[in-house]
């Protein structure tokens, strides 16, 4: 036997015990007990070497550390199709795709045209879901879309504050009012669950919430900070978050819910409200420069490009102005995949994606290829959805296909 304790560096050590060992997630009643009891020493069947992955396990929760450099593995990506209605006019975020598991059907948020457009597997024009209302079928913004057990398309309209349901054939089923304010990214449905990001205020902060609400009870699964500062504009005066602020990263696969704890490159998986495992590698966070902040406000649309047009501030301004995130994590999502594996997209420069690293199911590190892009979705077993930076800024959803070489996995 060996007693372990959860150290400040985010690792375990073996004894003699430290007086450190907190950890720093913020979580309802469950996770908090969990955690309580792993970063106190506590006495565990010791470590077990996996392949080159290094497992520990105390108070029900397996921690698996896996140390050494990227290893290249055999998955050859193939481009097929970027996905385009006639109009051309889509707007993608990651958590506005979703796929059929049964047909195949591809389904897109486009929030500025309040509607959503659907494809073949193929990645061929089908049509769209919705138009701009108030009424049933009818959208103000659709934010994200999932799919529900029953194989329902579910969005959530968040300026309607409704859930609105479809069939995979593109009926308009019936709508509800959730629960819980839509604060994004992304949400999930159970068979008895709900589980999203929602929001809220703390002084000159923003609190990010990962939590999961089943009727009469919301668990916290995880959070982040927004910290704000003022900027100053020609028109007064007002508060807008740090440059490379933290966000939630998080994807479900069935009931269990994985979501990254940074900045370190860690995973967490809960299951019912409560810890049960932690993956981690031994990549280093992000160290932020005043450069790669202003390269970030440069890199796209979004709240710091209207400052920069509406006031004619320079990116160095914004960042001088904002300040910024010290230490970013070096993982940008994590994608359920085919046969239980994850795909966790990661960054060199917290901008754009380098590389995916595949995780057998159990959170065993298993190899490492070139990014096409952020995955977001998965097709089938050998085709995936990927978005895409184009030069301007603009986000492009394309259809790849995927060969493992023999012996890859």
């Amino acid at each position: 036997m060996k007693c372990t304790s959860f150290g400040p560096d985010g690792r375990w050590h073996t004894l003699p015990l430290t007086p450190h060992g907190r950890v720093g997630l913020a979580a309802a009643a469950k996770i908090a007990v969990a955690l309580a009891v792993v970063a106190t020493a506590s006495c565990t069947t010791g470590e077990r070497d996996v392949g080159t992955s290094a497992v520990y396990d105390s108070a029900g929760v397996t921690i698996i550390e896996n140390p050494g450099l990227d290893r290249p593995l055999g998955i050859e990506v193939t481009p097929l199709a970027d996905l385009i209605p006639p109009d051309s006019a889509l707007t993608v975020v990651a958590q506005g795709v979703t796929v059929d598991e049964v047909t195949g059907r591809i389904f897109v948020a486009d929030r500025p045209n309040d509607r959503v457009v659907v494809f073949e597997p193929s990645g061929m024009y089908v049509g769209t879901l919705g138009r701009s209302g108030d009424g049933p079928g009818e959208f103000r913004d659709p934010a994200a879309v999932s799919m529900d057990p029953s194989g329902s398309l579910v969005v959530w309209d968040n300026r309607r504050r409704i859930l609105s349901r479809w069939s995979s054939g593109g009926d308009f089923l019936a709508e509800e009012r959730p629960d819980l304010d839509y604060g994004g990214p992304g949400f999930a449905v159970g068979t008895d669950w709900l589980a999203t990001v929602t929001v809220t205020a703390a002084g000159m902060a923003f609190e990010r919430h990962l939590v999961i609400h089943r009727e009469g009870d919301t668990t916290t699964l995880h959070e982040v900070t927004e910290e704000m500062a003022i900027m100053e504009l020609a028109a007064g005066s007002i508060p807008a978050v740090r440059v490379f602020v933290p966000t939630v990263v998080w994807t479900n696969r069935g009931d269990s819910i994985f979501f990254l704890n940074g900045p370190e490159y860690r995973i967490d998986k809960s299951v019912d409200g409560a810890l049960a495992l932690s993956f981690r590698r031994s990549v280093d966070a992000i160290e932020v420069t005043q450069e790669l902040a202003v390269r970030k406000i440069e890199s796209g649309p979004g709240l710091y490009a209207a400052f920069m047009r509406q006031s004619g501030l320079e990116a160095e301004d914004i960042v001088t102005a904002l300040g910024y995130e010290e230490r970013i994590p070096p993982v940008m999502s994590v994608t359920a995949a085919p046969g239980g594996r994850f795909w966790v997209t990661r960054t060199l420069d917290g901008i754009s994606p380098h590389a995916i690293d595949v995780f057998d199911p159990a959170g065993g590190y298993e190899g490492t290829f070139d990014a096409p892009g952020v995955p977001v979705a998965f097709v089938s077993d050998s085709t995936f959805l990927a978005l895409r930076l184009e030069d301007f800024g603009e986000t492009v959803l394309a259809l790849h296909r995927f060969r493992r070489n023999e012996g890859s996995f």
